[in-house]
């Protein structure tokens, strides 16, 4: 599957493919205008509360699958996980905020992830080891990054956002060019999620 090129929201920023080592990828679900609005004003409060570094609009998402670099000739086989896949979708609720303190990350996320999440991650984990890709030790966190570099802070001073009730329509394939402003990101493939 060919990439794509920008959508209105500037989904497919162009990332340079001259990696001799490959390519860095992951699997994700994209937020629409809507949703992407709402998360932008959380991580503007967070941001005001913590400092750090904000996730520009067009970089928010939820990682289902980070693969890290892989090489080019395999990326074509990634995207084709997506080929006639039936993916079935739902709603998550985004209510709350969240910390990772190793990486500094502030977050948004649900209270728990959904059954048709964990389906979903479930399958995807599953078609990527039979292409010899180890899934990762810890348990799936489902969340939207809202900040990198975040200083010290109270989660508990932040107030409490939404609730978000996000539909994801896509589940896409994303190539990453990390650059000093922040990484930008190229949509390879994606495959729309039914309704349940």
């Amino acid at each position: 599957m060919k990439a794509r090129p920008a959508g209105p929201r500037g989904d497919a920023m162009p990332a340079p493919g001259n990696d001799p080592a490959g390519r860095r990828v992951f699997f994700a679900l994209w937020p629409d205008a809507e949703a992407v609005e709402t998360l932008s004003g959380w991580a503007r409060l967070a941001h005001a509360a913590f400092g750090g570094r904000v996730m520009r609009p067009d970089t928010l998402h939820l990682t289902l699958a980070f693969l890290g670099t892989v090489p080019h000739d395999r990326v074509a086989e990634l995207a084709a996980l997506l080929d006639g896949a039936s993916l079935i979708g739902g709603t998550l609720r985004l209510d709350r905020y969240g910390r990772f303190r190793g990486p500094r990350i502030v977050w948004a996320g649900p209270p728990a992830s959904p059954p048709w999440l964990d389906a979903l991650h479930g399958w995807l984990w599953r078609a990527l080891a039979r292409q010899g890709f180890a899934r990762p030790a810890e348990p799936f966190r489902p969340h939207v990054s809202l900040l990198r570099r975040a200083g010290p802070g109270d989660l508990d001073t932040l107030p409490v956002p939404g609730p978000l009730d996000w539909t994801p329509r896509r589940c896409v394939l994303v190539a990453s060019a990390p650059r000093p402003e922040g990484s930008f990101y190229e949509i390879l493939a994606e495959r729309p999620l039914r309704a349940p």
